[in-house]
Formats: structure tokens, sequence, C-alpha cells
């Protein structure tokens, strides 16, 4: 029999369309709740954790408008970073879905005019088109929504599932060297024990999909359930090709069986030409 949370979560799963660019059409208090989708929520300046809240905020009260921009495309498991801005300082910033129950809540040390969010998704969250709602204010009062949707697509998870994200249409290839010294990358997509590149993204500065151009900006390394051997692993991302962009903001997200998600973000910035490899993490499984 399953359990309530399993029969929640498959209804939830089931209301959200399949890549059709279809907006989920869950409602509120139909008991789909916020963290079977969005794992975790946290600052990216300084690592701050969100703190979940189960119903929702009253907004629209404060004076504020939030302006938010950032990674549209996000994979299962993956993150995705939300720049957030106001006319004036703010201290509070709250994140929610639509249809689903709940919210994430940040009260910030100190007031600020701009900040990002990392939003995680859950490991099993499917293909489909959520639409995210964040207001910012302080204490007493919080501004209106200001909504963006962002499309998930459904890659591999298990043991270990690395994934790399970031804002724009750069070629931008995720690296991972494993303990038995297999090279994982766009050249060699499989390893002998397991390990996999699912997703590849913007290959040669080009779309991966052609009619409407979309650049997916995320790719995923996984090792199904059972199949990752214990050990070291090197994490690195290669700056293929800037594709004539200023500047790219990524996020990697490191996800190990047992264990909390790993979140690493950065800029690279200039012509790709001029920026080394970089090193963004080492960990043992």
């Amino acid at each position: 029999m399953l359990s309530q949370h399993t029969r929640r979560f498959a209804g939830a799963l089931v209301a959200l369309a399949l890549l059709s660019g279809c907006t989920a059409e869950t409602k509120e208090g139909q008991g789909f709740l916020l963290e079977d989708f969005v794992a975790g929520v946290q600052v990216g300046s300084s690592g701050q954790q969100a703190t979940l809240v189960r119903g929702l905020p009253t907004v629209g009260g404060g004076s504020l408008t939030a302006a938010v921009h950032g990674i549209p495309v996000v994979v299962n498991g993956g993150s995705a970073q939300q720049s957030v801005s106001a006319a004036s300082a703010f201290t509070r910033m709250v994140l929610a879905v639509d249809g689903l129950d709940g919210y994430y809540q940040v009260d910030l040390p100190a007031g600020v005019s701009a900040e990002d969010l990392i939003m995680n998704l859950n490991t099993r969250a499917t293909a489909g088109q959520l639409v995210v709602r964040i207001a910012v204010g302080d204490a007493g009062a919080l501004s209106g929504w200001t909504s963006y949707a962002i499309r998930v697509i459904a890659v591999g998870s298990g043991d270990i599932q690395i994934t790399a994200s970031w804002t724009d249409s750069a070629d931008v290839d995720l690296h991972v060297i494993d303990p038995d010294s297999n090279h994982i990358y766009f050249a060699n997509k499989t390893a002998p024990n397991g390990g996999l590149l699912d997703l590849d993204a913007n290959a040669a500065c080009s779309p991966n999909e052609a009619s409407p151009r979309v650049f997916y900006s995320n790719e995923n390394i996984t090792w199904p359930t059972g199949t990752a051997p214990n050990g070291t692993y090197k994490v690195f991302l290669d700056y293929w090709s800037d594709c004539g962009v200023d500047s790219t903001q990524w996020v990697v997200t490191v996800q190990r069986v047992g264990a909390a998600p790993q979140i690493i973000s950065g800029t690279f910035v200039g012509n790709s030409s001029g920026v080394p490899d970089d090193t963004v993490s080492v960990f043992t499984y």
C-alpha cells in the first residue's frame, strides 16, 4: 500500500504537464507540498538556509516591487539561481510555487537592495513548468508577488548526481573524475562503472531546441543506485565558450545518498579563452 506521502507526491506529479509549456494545475488546499518539488532554498551570497513555512504569507501590504531574473531552466536534483532586487532595502524574502502548499522564508541579517536566491529541486521532481513567486519586504509587510516560470527537465539521479546550471547561452561543460579515474564529460559520456552524462547543453553555442530557440544551460552526471564507487570525486567546469556573453553565473549541485546537497555558485567573466577550468568540488563517497 502506498504511504500518504507517496500518494500525495504521485498526485502532484500527475498534475504537472509534461514539456508542453503548460503550467502546473495543482491548487492550494489539495495537500500538495512545496518541498515535494523544491527541496530547499538558500541565499546566494552567504549560503543562509531559508525556513519552510506551511500555508501562504500575506503579501501586498508593502511599498516595494521585486524584480527577478536568472536561470529559467533547471533539472530535477539541480539548482536555479535567481537575482532579486528592489528600489530600496529589504530584510525579508519569501518564495512560493503556484499550486503547492508552503513557502520558504529568509530573514536577512541586514537590509539589502539586491540578493540571490538559489532554489534546489527535489531529485524526484518531474518534467514540467513551475510558476515561482517571490516577494520582498520586512517583518511588517511584504510586496506583492513577482511571478516567473521555470522549466523543469527530467534527468537521471541515483547514488550520486552532479548538476551544473547557468544563466545564459554560453557553452559550459561539466566534468567529473571518479575514484576509478574515469573522466566523464561531453567527449566521454559513459563510464564502465555506470557513471553517465545524460544531458549535454549548448554545445558549440547551439540551442538544444531550434524552434523556438531554447538553450537548456544545464548538464547532469549521475551514477544509478548501487553503482557509484567509493572514494574521491573531483568536479570541475570548463568555460568552453562564452558565446558572446559578457558574464555567466553558474551553480553546481552535488547530491549524495544520505547527505545534504552541496551547492556551489560562481561567475565566469570575459572571454572563455582566458578563463582556466574551475574546480568546484572534491568530495568523498
